[in-house]
């Protein structure tokens, strides 16, 4: 007859009660994930952020006219200081 030690027996279980509680620990984590996806795909499909984007586009493209215009202006009016000399 052989002796088996218990102590293997018992890492084995503990192993396995230490990978339950990991698996348990992961799907905590991959659920509050989840949640943060959610919430965030919310945030970027909602009707304020879009019409924020289509507002800021708008206003990007003002501004741009406004600084061509603006340098326009600048040139010619150079250009009339040196035609006078």
């Amino acid at each position: 007859m052989e002796i088996v030690h218990t102590s293997t027996s018992k890492r084995k279980v503990s192993g396995l009660d230490e990978l339950m509680l990991r698996k348990e620990l992961l799907k905590e984590q991959i659920q509050t994930q989840k949640v943060k996806i959610y919430t965030s795909s919310q945030q970027l499909i909602s009707p304020t952020s879009i019409s924020n984007y289509i507002f800021h586009s708008f206003t990007k493209g003002l501004n741009m006219v406004d600084g061509v215009l603006i340098g326009y202006k600048i040139i010619r009016s150079i250009r009339r200081i040196f035609r006078r000399k």
